[in-house]
């Protein structure tokens, strides 16, 4: 497995791979998080608490990139709810 894009010397904002590897974090984050939901009611709570608990700190970051981001969890806890 070669080294994650931020880790690698001379990597570029713009490169192509950083978007690649973007997007195959979301979607494996998005798909771990699918999974733990349907576990169990006990597991879509915590796990609920948790996002809710991160999106507080992103929105206390009060920067556009933090509010974007907690932004797109409250969208996606309610399309989980």
């Amino acid at each position: 497995m070669s080294l994650p894009f931020a880790t690698r010397s001379g990597a570029t904002a713009d490169d192509p791979a950083l978007e690649t590897e973007l997007a195959t974090a979301l979607a494996l984050a998005r798909a771990s998080a699918s999974a733990m939901l349907q576990l169990s009611p006990l597991a879509h709570r915590e796990i609920t608490a948790a996002l809710s608990q991160e999106i507080g700190a992103l929105e206390a970051q009060n920067d556009p990139t933090s509010q974007g981001a907690a932004q797109a969890l409250k969208q996606y806890l309610s399309e989980a709810a």
